[in-house]
């Protein structure tokens, strides 16, 4: 049924949007763990691309857009920096148009090294989100996972 006011509209966004509380969850979650891994120069996004391209073996940037769920654009601008600090190469496949992903050994000393801090956020996180809430993003978050 279509509201008669703006203001009942309002109320009925405010009170059931799950984008805004997903938004909401993403900002300050994401923040935890910026605020953990800024000392070793990495950010979020970095250290999730580039422990996906370990998990995926020597992976396509197609192949790292498909499974985080990221825009070409924006996993562009994070490989171009990852390269410019010695994190990641790209080699050519067996196709020469396509570029699969390696980390380097500078890399793979970073995601060691940024495991501590990783785990300082995540236990932030599962702090501030409580044990059913952390439960409901893992679920939430692998179906999507598994749907994509």
């Amino acid at each position: 049924m279509k509201p008669r006011t703006a203001e009942a509209a309002a109320r009925t966004i405010a009170g059931e949007c799950l984008v805004v509380r997903t938004r909401v969850l993403n900002r300050v979650i994401t923040g935890l763990y910026e605020e953990e891994l800024r000392p070793l120069g990495v950010t979020s996004a970095q250290i999730n691309i580039l422990v996906a391209v370990i998990e995926s073996g020597e992976p396509t940037a197609g192949e790292i857009c498909r499974l985080l769920s990221l825009e070409k654009s924006t996993l562009s601008r994070n490989l171009e920096r990852m390269e410019e600090r010695g994190w990641i190469r790209r080699r050519r496949g067996d196709d020469p148009r396509s570029r699969h992903l390696a980390l380097t050994a500078k890399g793979r000393r970073l995601v060691v090294d940024a495991t501590p801090a990783w785990r300082r956020a995540q236990d932030r996180a599962e702090e501030l989100l409580g044990p059913a809430g952390a439960a409901a993003v893992f679920r939430a978050g692998d179906r999507l996972l598994r749907s994509s």
